[in-house]
Formats: C-alpha cells, structure tokens, sequence
C-alpha cells in the first residue's frame, strides 16, 4: 500500500503573508519574487498534469497585499476565478490546519504546491509533518533578497511547534547518515 493517497487535482498555495513595505507601496521583492515561482509552478502544472483542469490556488495573506498578488497572477495568466485569498491565517502553522481541514475529507485530496520564502522551509517541514502526513505536499522557495536581520525577525513570528513525528523524522534521518558514513567513508 502506498505511503500516500492517489491524488485529484492541484493547490497552488502562495504564501504571502509579510510586514516590510516596498518604497513605492506595492509588493515587496521577495514577495513578487515568490509571484514568479507561483507563475513558473502553475504553468508547469498547465503543461503536464492530466488533472491540470481541477487546479485551485489559494493566496494567504492580508487583503490588500493578496488582491495585488492575485492581480499579478491573473496578469501572469491564471484565471481569476480559480483564485481564493485566505485573510484569515497569520502564520504557517495556521495555513497548513486550514488546508489540512478543507481537505482532509476528501478521498483524495489534491497534491499541494506550497510558495514562500526559502529560509521557511523548516517551519513548513515541522508543521507538515505533524499535520498532513498522508497527502502530498511539495514545497517550492522563492529567493529572499532582506538583509538576515530583516529574515531573524519576521523568521520570529513564524516559529513552529515540533511535535513528535518531526523528531522521529530528525532521528530517522541522522541513523540514515551515521549508516552511510560507515558503509561510504570519505
């Protein structure tokens, strides 16, 4: 038996919920930045998925900067009414229990294409891992151009809970390495 469902259609998730501001009061870089990963994700989609007709893309975000994302994306060809804005997750944790409840139900849930930065890479790991382990996720990061500090501090908000399956997960990993290293020494 498969470790994961069959899946039935696509969500685009773009993740862009931030704080910085740009200078000329639209999106910020980084999050324009995850924009084109979001566009370059759903084109890629278009051309090769069979179920490519039951993609969705959810936008999370606060309202203002999500219309402007939504406005790119539909400029950047998606069609308008495919799009939903979600207003109401601050963070990964809460995006991830959303998504997880819209679709857990379903028989078979959509393969999940999470967008956001690359530094919350981990932060999805750790809330993915204990939330949605039976349906398939990937996680695309777009670059991030802040200076670290700037990264420290919004990284801060966004702090995950690790529950028991990422620790399993961790120790799984490092018996893999210690194994390899005795069978491969460099």
């Amino acid at each position: 038996m498969s470790e994961f469902r069959f899946t039935d259609g696509n969500l685009l998730v773009m993740y862009a919920v931030h704080k910085g501001k740009s200078q000329d009061g639209g999106l910020p870089d980084y999050i324009q930045e995850r924009v084109k990963v979001g566009l370059e994700t759903y084109n890629s989609i278009m051309k090769s998925r069979a179920d490519r007709h039951k993609t969705m893309v959810m936008i999370v975000g606060e309202p203002g900067p999500a219309e402007k994302v939504k406005e790119m994306m539909v400029k950047g060809g998606v069609k308008q009414d495919i799009i939903a804005i979600d207003s109401e997750s601050k963070n990964i944790a809460q995006t991830v229990d959303y998504i997880h409840d819209m679709i857990s139900k379903k028989p078979n849930p959509p393969m999940i294409y999470f967008i956001a930065s690359v530094w919350l890479h981990d932060t999805y790991n750790t809330s993915v891992i204990s939330k949605m382990k039976d349906i398939k996720t990937q996680f695309y990061g777009a670059l991030d151009h802040r200076q670290v500090h700037e990264v420290e501090q919004e990284k801060a908000l966004d702090t995950p809970k690790k529950g028991g399956e990422y620790y399993k997960r961790k120790m799984t990993n490092k018996a893999v390495d210690v194994l390899l290293n005795i069978i491969f020494p460099s």
